[in-house]
């Protein structure tokens, strides 16, 4: 793929946050004791066998599931492996080592390490994609609002963002798909078994109209924690998250708050007071800054989608060259930015290769950071835009 650091890094920062037990916080912590995915990989395959589990614990000052090292020199040994699961599902990976990795994932406190997708990427980083979220159990009503709310986004050139669950997700997906609009599904488990079976069609569809995404690589089994944490990305991917018939323990209510949480516009369909079908939504209505939702036609206008699309613009062709990019900078900013094109450092790394202060590189990354050139993903820093 274009506009990645290391592949070799890259391919091992994927077999690592691939590894069973190897949750976001651990991968934070991998990077930070060992310096880089690669070292980790070949850190831990280096530890004795018998007590590799404490050792990593050790190090890295926190508590490990048993097994871990185990799975972690099992992915050493195999590193590319879920990439080629991936590919041969047609499909492909994203990290937030390449250019084309979604910018709002960024402002998620655990951002994916590795996305896997099936169907157009672009799609992810589509200016005009809203989310429609609700039960799994909607009233004939419900599964008709959602039908319709994804029909009218369609029309109005909006991609519709869901998780391809039965209910209003399904109807949301499918309403976009028979406005022959463009539509992101965003699942609890592996590629290789997309959502529920009774979607099977609709995932395929979904594959050649839009996108398919998770953060689990191929073969991983979804769970009751996977669902929960997948729809961040729901909300992240869409400038405004809809709830359509959400009851009190609803799923769709974490979809909401997260979409609170990253700044997003959300919108609530009202229903009838004590409903227990609808109390969710009562209930984001009273407590949150969510707005109703009153009207298809106001829908649109209160989303800003009622002005005509954006032009498609060839970005590649405005992005400056890396050599471009650092004869702009003044020598310190040049030298802590080029020492970050190698690949993903901490500051400790980067004070250690550039020679400098830890304040000045300090200083260097923020403004580095506003240019937009820099990223931070836990305790890494990450090169961005032309620096990739």
């Amino acid at each position: 793929m274009s506009g990645t650091t290391d592949p070799t890094e890259r391919q091992a920062w994927i077999a690592l946050a691939s590894a069973p037990g190897v949750g976001d916080i651990t991968f934070d912590h991998l990077l930070e004791t060992f310096g880089s995915a690669a070292a980790a990989l070949d850190g831990v395959t280096r530890l004795r066998s018998r007590d590799a589990d404490r050792q990593i614990a050790s190090r890295t000052g926190m508590r490990l599931r048993p097994g871990v090292a185990a799975a972690i020199r099992t992915a050493a040994a195999s590193r590319g492996e879920p990439e080629r699961r991936t590919a041969g599902l047609g499909g492909w990976t994203l990290t937030p080592l390449d250019a084309e990795y979604p910018a709002g994932f960024l402002e998620l406190e655990r951002p994916p390490a590795v996305l896997f997708g099936l169907g157009d990427r672009k799609e992810l980083v589509s200016a005009r994609s809203v989310a429609v979220v609700g039960t799994r159990r909607p009233t004939i009503a419900g599964r008709d609002l959602a039908r319709r709310i994804g029909a009218r986004l369609a029309e109005a050139s909006t991609t519709v963002v869901s998780g391809l669950a039965i209910g209003i997700d399904g109807a949301a997906h499918a309403a976009a798909l028979e406005m022959d609009g463009r539509t992101v599904a965003v699942v609890g488990g592996g590629l290789d078994a997309p959502g529920p079976a009774v979607h099977r069609h609709l995932a395929q569809a979904i594959r050649t109209h839009g996108a398919i995404v998770s953060e689990l690589a191929p073969g991983v089994s979804p769970t009751r924690g996977t669902f929960p944490r997948r729809n961040r990305i729901i909300s992240a991917l869409s400038v405004a998250t809809i709830v359509v018939e959400a009851p009190a323990r609803s799923g769709a209510l974490i979809t909401a708050r997260h979409a609170l949480e990253q700044g997003r516009m959300l919108l609530v369909a009202p229903g009838r007071p004590l409903d227990p079908r609808v109390a969710g939504c009562l209930s984001l209505l009273r407590e949150s800054p969510a707005r109703p939702l009153v009207g298809l036609d106001e829908m649109v206008v209160d989303l800003g989608l009622d002005g005509p699309t954006d032009e498609a613009t060839d970005v590649d062709a405005r992005r400056l060259s890396p050599d471009s990019a650092l004869a702009l900078l003044g020598p310190v900013e040049r030298s802590v930015a080029t020492a970050l094109r190698s690949g993903p450092q901490t500051v400790d790394a980067l004070v250690q290769a550039c020679g400098l202060e830890p304040g000045v590189v300090a200083g260097s990354l923020t403004m580095l950071q506003l240019r937009g050139w820099a990223r931070v993903l836990g305790a890494m820093q990450l090169p961005a835009g032309p620096l990739l």
